[in-house]
């Protein structure tokens, strides 16, 4: 079975698992132009169809449209990534903007470079995005809770998540958390008294305990030297418990910059920086296709890309990305050469070479 088949029958999989019959079409029609394909434009994606030009765009308009595809789309990536996963998992969640978007991002972490995004929660403003994504997390921490009760989900986050409001839903679902926070964050120690509060910056112990707000955390504080980029080390709040040590929490939240890393690719690789959506639901839509191509590609085409072109014997300069890789080798799969590749043994006589 060739790598294309084995994706082709990896996708009827996913449809037969989660998708009714009745959208099964949309589906497939979705992971082909939007999943699999770089972004040039929704109307671009119908017109690939090869059918009459405003039947395809019709096509692409109601795909891209459709809330509950939308809402299975979400489940098979959460149930695929998570479901049957026991311990500690960590995942990055972070925010980036997507044209006049502000969307939040969960991605799970594969210590590879680049995280694989499987969440996404959408709003229009930076300033507006707490209060709809406390009711998207609580829904899918309960989705999490019926699917996967063995799990000991970790969310990794930047200093913008570092919220009371945010602290109180991970602490009434059980939801451990690595959070950044800003080095002018009041907090209590054990040995003061409630009301003497202190900045964090003025903390100068590697490790300690906290309490900030309602909250019992660990403070941790990373090494610092002048040759940092950042003017300050890292002030990181966390629940989790001592069996997990303050340099296992520093490497982990280390690795929350695969999803920014993520972000750059799929902006820029797949071409989602130039989209012109305005309407939430369509962009919805459309990452959720994105992050299905992500998934698919780091279960069913990275290996083999990544065994075709060994990176490990390049200079470190030199190396690509696990996801580049992967998604120029899948490019090269779909396309259909317009001449017949030429023998290796003729090309060398053509060159002048030895046979």
């Amino acid at each position: 079975m060739s790598t294309l088949q084995k994706l082709s029958a990896a996708v009827q999989h996913l449809q037969r698992e989660y998708i009714p019959k009745a959208k099964a079409r949309r589906f497939y029609l979705g992971v082909e132009q939007l999943s699999l394909r770089e972004f040039d434009s929704l109307n671009a994606a119908g017109r690939r169809l090869g059918l009459n030009r405003w039947t395809g765009e019709n096509r692409i308009r109601r795909l891209v449209t459709d809330t509950k595809l939308a809402d299975q789309l979400q489940r098979v990536l959460v149930s695929e990534a998570l479901a049957s996963s026991t311990g500690y998992w960590y995942c990055s969640l972070d925010h980036s903007q997507f044209g006049p978007f502000c969307i939040a991002i969960l991605a799970v972490s594969r210590r590879k470079g680049r995280a694989i995004p499987i969440w996404c929660q959408v709003n229009v403003s930076e300033a507006g995005l707490i209060a709809p994504l406390l009711v998207a997390l609580e829904e899918l921490f309960q989705f999490l809770a019926e699917q996967a009760p063995a799990l000991q989900l970790v969310l990794v986050m930047d200093r913008w998540f570092a919220s009371d409001k945010l602290f109180q839903l991970f602490a009434s679902h059980g939801i451990y958390f690595i959070a950044r926070t800003k080095s002018d964050k009041r907090v209590v120690l054990p040995w003061d008294p409630r009301w003497w509060r202190i900045p964090i910056q003025e903390i100068s112990l590697p490790e300690t305990k906290i309490s900030y707000r309602s909250h019992r955390l660990r403070l941790v504080r990373s090494d610092y030297n002048d040759h940092m980029k950042d003017p300050e080390p890292w002030f990181l709040l966390t629940n989790l418990p001592d069996e997990i040590t303050r340099r296992m929490v520093l490497n982990r939240y280390a690795e929350r910059f695969e999803i920014e890393e993520a972000f750059k690719d799929v902006k820029w690789l797949q071409r989602l920086e130039w989209q012109r959506v305005r309407k939430p639901e369509v962009i919805r839509n459309l990452l959720l296709f994105v992050f299905l191509g992500w998934w698919l590609a780091w279960c069913y085409l990275a290996k083999e890309a990544q065994k075709l072109s060994p990176q490990k014997q390049l200079h470190p300069k030199k190396r690509l990305s696990w996801f580049r890789l992967t998604w120029e080798y899948l490019q090269r799969l779909l396309r259909t050469p317009l001449l017949p590749p030429i023998p290796v043994a003729q090309a060398r006589l053509q060159i002048g070479g030895k046979k």
